[in-house]
Formats: structure tokens, sequence, C-alpha cells
């Protein structure tokens, strides 16, 4: 793990996202037939975003640890979904949306050699 000085509230953030994600994944879908994302679009940047925010806290050579745990929870969407029976369906296709948001969250955060948490504290001067 990171040193962060604000690591508690980093990680509620963290799991406040996963809370949004489950909650647009796994709720009856909308009467309204507009959406601000294209659904397969929308699993992409909703991984990438989850991807990048959990490697922040772990150091490079524990990235495939958070790739694993984001992915698995994009199976896990995609199987509760299918069990749940609100007009939602398993898709193969989104999984394969969310490992491509991984991959490049994944990408992304190997661009940046330190933490981009450490360097917000660090520019809030904490």
């Amino acid at each position: 793990m990171r040193e962060l000085r604000l690591f508690p509230l980093w990680l509620s953030i963290g799991f406040a996202l996963v809370a949004l994600v489950l909650y647009f994944c796994l709720r009856p879908p909308s009467e309204d037939p507009f959406s601000l994302l294209p659904d397969k679009f929308s699993h992409v940047v909703a991984f990438f975003a989850l991807t990048v925010w959990f490697a922040a806290f772990v150091e490079r050579r524990r990235y495939l640890v958070v790739a694993l745990g984001v992915l698995v929870l994009g199976m896990v969407i995609e199987l509760l979904q299918q069990a749940m029976g609100l007009g939602r369906s398993a898709e193969v296709a989104d999984v394969y949306a969310d490992a491509l948001g991984v991959g490049l969250g994944i990408a992304a955060s190997l661009v940046i050699r330190e933490s981009w948490l450490q360097r917000v504290e660090r520019w809030l001067s904490i």
C-alpha cells in the first residue's frame, strides 16, 4: 500500500464509486430511451475509472491484483444482472468492455511514476 495521509477518505470515495457502478448496472432499465453514453462505452469508462482509482493505492507490482479485482467485480455484476431478473441480462460483451476499461486504466496508471493520489495530497499540502 502506498502511504496516503487521507487514506480513509480516498478509500471511502473508492467504495462510493463501486456503489455507484453497482447502482447503475443493477437498476432496472430506464423508461427513458436516451442515455448519456452507449452501453459498452459506459462499461469501458466505469471500469477505467475504478481501475485508475484503486491502482493509486498500491505499488506498480500490485497492479495485476487491482486489475483482477476490478474485472471480477464486472463478472459478478453480470451474474447478478442475470439472477435478479430485472429486465437486464448478462452479456459476455459487457465483460469484454469491462476488461478493455481495466486494461486502459492499468496503462494510464503505468504512465505515472507515482500515485496520482499522492500528488493530490502534495498539491493540497497535506
